[in-house]
């Protein structure tokens, strides 16, 4: 079995209470994670290392940041985009065993009439044009991460009241599913096709997750060629649930491989 996980860290150390005893006790071969916030030569690699884990990663102070954590050895790893703004602590690439693995933090995109949202749907356009140009979807792919949108009603607590979010508006909506139509599975949605399953609750709102006011931002969608060998994807909800967590949760996927 192949096991894929998926996790926005909201700062790396400040999770690793967290991210390192589940890494034990799930044992993910691939761990995707965003939102490090944190520099290069203070990333935690040495936490990594200790359960047996190679890690890949690329980010700045307190912002941004993108790591693949993985059994095997990562190969040919490249960072960022072709096109400038490359932004490297935005996307990560690698090859891991016989699966293409990218791994995004795409742009939030701050209000609907900013400069940050024209950047977040400017970002969408040149990652599906690096799409073209460098993956194989006829093979093994995996592309995770934190998409900061939300692609239907169903993955929203209120979709009325949420049309004009930077994370709900239809031209990110419409701009991120151009990117699945070029051959990507949303593989929660394979599994689970008409079910509420969020992965991102706020801070900020008192009871969200008793009241259920969440999210689903967060995504594991693969090639054909690897969805045919799924067994499941879901939430793990634990980690939102512990001590000083992230306000995104767990993805996992597992496969027949």
């Amino acid at each position: 079995m192949l096991r894929i996980a998926t996790y926005n860290v909201n700062s790396i150390r400040q999770r690793l209470h967290i991210l390192i005893p589940w890494l034990k006790e799930n044992e993910p071969d691939i761990i995707c994670m965003q939102e490090t916030k944190v520099e290069n030569n203070r990333f935690p690699s040495a936490d990594f290392h200790r359960i047996g884990y190679h890690v890949v990663f690329f980010g700045s102070k307190g912002r941004n940041g993108v790591a693949i954590a993985s059994l095997e050895e990562p190969k040919n790893v490249k960072f960022g985009l072709d096109s400038e703004p490359r932004d490297e602590d935005r996307i990560i690439v690698a090859e891991i065993g016989n699966i293409t693995v990218v791994n995004t933090y795409i742009p939030q995109g701050f209000k609907v009439d900013s400069e940050k949202y024209a950047y977040k749907l400017q970002w969408l356009d040149r990652l599906k044009k690096f799409f073209e140009k460098n993956l194989n979807l006829d093979s093994l792919v995996a592309w995770c991460g934190d998409m900061n949108v939300a692609p239907d009603d169903i993955d929203v607590h209120s979709p009325d009241k949420l049309r004009n979010h930077v994370c709900f508006h239809e031209a990110a909506r419409n701009a991120y599913k151009k990117i699945l139509e070029m051959g990507f599975i949303d593989l929660l949605r394979k599994h689970h096709p008409n079910e509420r399953i969020y992965t991102f609750f706020d801070y900020r709102v008192k009871g969200s997750i008793e009241k259920g006011l969440g999210w689903r931002v967060d995504s594991i969608n693969v090639s054909k060629k690897l969805a045919d060998r799924s067994i499941d994807c879901y939430v793990d909800m634990k980690p939102r649930l512990a001590e000083r967590p992230s306000d995104h949760t767990i993805l996992v996927a597992d496969f027949e491989i």
